[in-house]
């Protein structure tokens, strides 16, 4: 079979760029992990994350705290050796989390204080007390099967344990994340009065961990957070008795503010002439 001119010379040119790119690919693996190497054994983002955390503390959206992170962000940009770092301004939501707390009956009549946290952007109590019946469910499926009746004018209790089955951590917590974000949407939807969900978290603590949440509509009721070892209590309890739950809590949205987002630039270095033709010869 006769092959023609044109064909070979386009034949040989697409092997030629297949070699280019096979060796540039190999020149690129070796200095991501030349970066990688670089970044594990000498960075300090843990450090650095540690100090934001700690030093700066609850960054909440509209707080004082939130900023004095963004001039914490502003100085780590500069001293890691950004040649430009400048603030945008932007309108932000303010959120304040106000005085709270989350009480169940004991079986002598007392009421027990649980450690809690409202979650972010969750509308709150207006100061008053919310008082109702706790359902428990362990999944969304489980909740799917509940009908408004059984639903209407309790709290319901979202105990979804965080999944330890993942190698990478952020796998479960993306797998759990849709409880915190629709949890209170959910419960209104069929008539509650407030929803609980357990923590984000593969701590077994009684920390809470709280986040974002957000409302399908206009019908906002609270959403709170209690911790894993919190959350096993209540679970065990529920197995043996009807309890109730009594929240007071001062959260919401007060409007917005003008703040910053905070911006560095590394100039990078273009490639020469030379290195670019052999891209297009």
């Amino acid at each position: 079979m006769k092959i023609k001119k044109n064909n070979l010379f386009l034949v040989s040119a697409l092997l030629f760029i297949g070699v280019e790119v096979s060796s540039q690919i190999k020149q690129d693996s070796v200095r991501f992990a030349e970066i990688s190497t670089e970044i594990l054994n000498k960075g300090k983002a843990y450090n650095e994350l540690r100090d934001l955390t700690k030093n700066i503390g609850h960054r909440l959206s509209g707080s004082e705290s939130y900023e004095k992170a963004v001039k914490w962000a502003e100085q780590k940009l500069r001293d890691a050796g950004a040649d430009k770092v400048w603030l945008q301004e932007v309108m932000i939501p303010v959120w304040v989390r106000g005085k709270e707390s989350l009480q169940i009956k004991v079986s002598n009549g007392t009421w027990k204080n649980l450690k809690m946290l409202s979650l972010g952007n969750s509308e709150g109590t207006g100061g008053k007390d919310v008082t109702g019946e706790i359902i428990m469910v362990r999944s969304m499926e489980e909740y799917e099967k509940l009908t408004p009746d059984q639903v209407k004018d309790k709290i319901v209790f979202f105990n979804y344990p965080f999944s330890q089955t993942y190698i990478e951590t952020f796998r479960g917590y993306s797998d759990a994340a849709k409880y915190r974000s629709t949890a209170a949407s959910l419960t209104a939807k069929k008539g509650g009065k407030f929803a609980i969900i357990r923590s984000l978290s593969s701590a077994f603590d009684d920390v809470p961990h709280t986040g974002a949440m957000r409302y399908a509509d206009d019908k906002k009721i609270p959403a709170v957070a209690i911790g894993s070892t919190t959350a096993d209590e209540l679970a065990l309890l529920l197995k043996s008795q009807k309890t109730v739950a009594k929240l007071n809590s001062n959260c919401g949205m007060k409007g917005e503010k003008l703040s910053h987002s905070v911006i560095g630039e590394i100039t990078g270095k273009k490639r020469s002439k030379c290195d670019r033709s052999r891209w297009t010869s």
